[in-house]
């Protein structure tokens, strides 16, 4: 086989793995029980082409968890939470969190790998404390509660707001009201509006 004809299927691979997570996003967010066969028909491939770059339902599930784990922290990056106030980065940060929690339900559930679950985390937490160590320098964070409990408690009630948003208890945007005026809160933030029970 030619360097040529193997550069091309790499490429066909690739283009192949890129449709078959973006549709799966698409399908899922409206549809979570969508099975291989459909979103392999809105990617535009057969479903045995799913299989083979898949194997499985749940591999494509994680493949679909990394590229919205990827997307996530680009919008995080996009954020800039390096400038302003800390009170101004922390909601930057949480409106670019609220802005995931639409797309994030294209899952349907918890993920099922509680480590994966938390190397997908490492990231939003270095970003947390650096943002709470500024904070607190600042003087704008007034809390006696430790930096990590913070983290911890930022990430468990993001997690809170996405599942309410699951169980169909509350919208995106009603989640994430709800999720900046707590974590306002917690944090003893002066800019905090909360949010009417």
């Amino acid at each position: 086989m030619s360097e040529i004809r193997r550069r091309r299927q790499r490429v066909e691979v690739s283009r192949n793995r890129a449709a078959l997570v973006s549709a799966a996003i698409r399908i899922l967010a409206s549809r979570p029980e969508a099975g291989m066969a459909e979103i392999a028909a809105a990617a535009g491939v057969t479903r045995q082409t799913a299989y083979v770059h898949f194997g499985t339902r749940e591999a494509l599930l994680a493949a679909v968890r990394d590229e919205l784990s990827r997307r996530a922290y680009a919008v995080l990056e996009a954020a800039d939470l390096e400038t302003g106030t800390a009170t101004e980065a922390l909601d930057r940060f949480l409106a670019a969190v609220s802005t995931l929690l639409a797309e994030q339900t294209a899952l349907g559930g918890p993920e099922p790998d509680p480590e994966a679950d938390a190397a997908r985390h490492v990231s939003v937490q270095q970003i947390l404390e650096s943002l709470i160590r500024r904070g607190r320098d600042s003087g704008e964070f007034i809390t006696g509660l430790e930096t990590g409990w913070l983290v911890t408690a930022t990430i468990a009630l993001g997690h809170a707001a996405d599942q309410r948003v699951h169980a169909g208890l509350a919208d995106a945007r009603t989640a994430a009201d709800q999720l900046r005026a707590s974590v306002m809160l917690l944090y003893g933030a002066d800019d905090h509006d909360p949010a009417a029970p």
